[in-house]
């Protein structure tokens, strides 16, 4: 991914750090969708929204590396959590749910492209 010029190189290590984190969990993931291994699904969403998250930046401190994001970089950090819930909770179901295990990953991983676009400016 390109790194964006608005961003110090201390900001932009902080987040690659977290998106090879984030790339390498939706690359099991998507496996583990696709050939319906639900326990693992589960397990993986589960760390995903659990996983610890960047602080909002405090108003008018703009000292911390966290100010120098955009404000809907912290919207979708939420959301993504919140999606990583609502496909560990698709893949507990039972009978088992394909088709809604599939939109669930559909939906978290429209959030990182969201993220993305946001960290980019785009």
């Amino acid at each position: 991914m390109p790194a964006p010029a608005n961003l110090s190189a201390a900001v932009r290590s902080v987040i690659a750090d977290r998106m090879r984190g984030h790339g390498d969990d939706m690359s099991v993931l998507q496996w583990a969708v696709l050939f319906l291994d639900y326990d693992a699904a589960r397990s993986l969403a589960n760390a995903i929204a659990t996983e610890p998250r960047l602080a909002r930046p405090l108003a008018g401190d703009d000292t911390l590396l966290n100010s120098a994001l955009p404000p809907e970089f912290f919207v979708l950090q939420d959301q993504l959590a919140a999606k990583a819930r609502e496909l560990a909770q698709i893949a507990e179901k039972r009978p088992p749910d394909g088709a809604g295990l599939a939109k669930a990953y559909g939906e978290l991983a429209e959030t990182c492209v969201r993220c993305h676009s946001a960290y980019l400016g785009n």
